[in-house]
């Protein structure tokens, strides 16, 4: 990708700006927006211009299509449902001054959008079907969490977040033990119900709206807590172990029940760590569990 510099970027504002009710650079791994100051010169001193007050929000949105932009280095496009307004946002990724960026050119869309038959357009179950297609596109349709993409975009922010904010982010890999076998014996319905009633079990055991669980891939499920220290991620880890392992699931006339082996990786990271490597570690402790002897906490 080629590099630009400001006054190309200005430029181009000038020839939009009529088009968009907002256009704006920013840096999705720290949800902040890159100030372009009046002389010229970016501005990395704004600290209170966080991307997510534009939406009405407190934290970074879910499904944030800057992240994938700058992530996947490709231009997307997304529709976002505000305050009963329709909007439409691009995000643009672009070189600027040796680090990546996006533009983001945001348009209110919500008295530019046609419907064929208007006698039975309804705002309010456009605005709902919005938000459902947006879950649909970060949500595992079997067990209801969310799935391999939400951590792909999810924990590079709350990474960078905890990063500057010198606090602790703890993650857990969790696998179900045997569960190749419970497929062969028991078919794989009963192996989606095993899923399910393991992704309901964690989500019970998890008490602040700042962590998440997300399914990993097959039997794995990944947890993040941000700002835990590893003494209560351990805690957290162990909860959920005796909780699943408590767990009776009826099929017609038959009991099973279910373990889990947990990996967890706990620290203060650097501006320098990848994301890819905390889950790894958290990976290689789950592995730990499993030759231990499986359902039990590794750290």
């Amino acid at each position: 990708m080629e590099e630009i510099n400001l006054s190309q970027i200005q430029s181009f504002i000038n020839i939009f700006h009529h088009l968009y009710d907002h256009i704006r650079l920013i840096d999705p791994n720290s949800s902040e927006i890159i100030n372009l100051s009046s002389d010229n010169k970016l501005d990395e001193n704004v600290k209170d211009l966080m991307c997510y007050n534009f939406w009405e929000g407190d934290r970074t949105c879910n499904n944030c299509i800057s992240m994938r932009a700058y992530k996947e280095n490709r231009f997307f496009m997304g529709i976002e449902n505000r305050s009963e307004r329709i909007f439409l946002t691009m995000a643009v990724p672009l070189i600027l001054e040796k680090r990546r960026v996006i533009l983001e050119l945001i348009k209110d869309a919500t008295d530019s959008i046609y419907f064929e038959n208007s006698i039975s357009f309804n705002f309010l179950e456009v605005l709902k079907n919005l938000d459902n297609i947006s879950n649909l596109a970060l949500k595992d349709a079997l067990t209801g969490v969310y799935n391999r993409r939400y951590i792909n975009e999810k924990l590079p922010i709350d990474l960078k977040a905890t990063v500057a904010a010198n606090a602790s982010l703890s993650v857990i890999m969790i696998d179900v033990d045997h569960y190749k076998s419970i497929n062969d014996t028991y078919g794989h319905l009963v192996g989606d119900t095993v899923l399910k009633i393991l992704a309901e079990t964690i989500q019970a055991c998890m008490k602040r709206e700042t962590d998440w669980v997300a399914r990993y891939g097959g039997e794995e499920f990944f947890i993040c807590l941000p700002g835990a220290k590893l003494s209560k991620a351990v805690e957290i880890a162990e909860n959920i172990r005796k909780a699943v392992e408590s767990r009776v699931i009826k099929i017609g006339t038959e009991e099973i029940r279910v373990t889990a082996s947990f990996g967890v990786s706990s620290n203060k990271y650097t501006k320098n760590t990848c994301y890819e490597d905390i889950i790894d570690e958290a990976d290689k402790k789950l592995y730990k569990a499993k030759v231990n002897g499986r359902n039990r906490v590794e750290w």
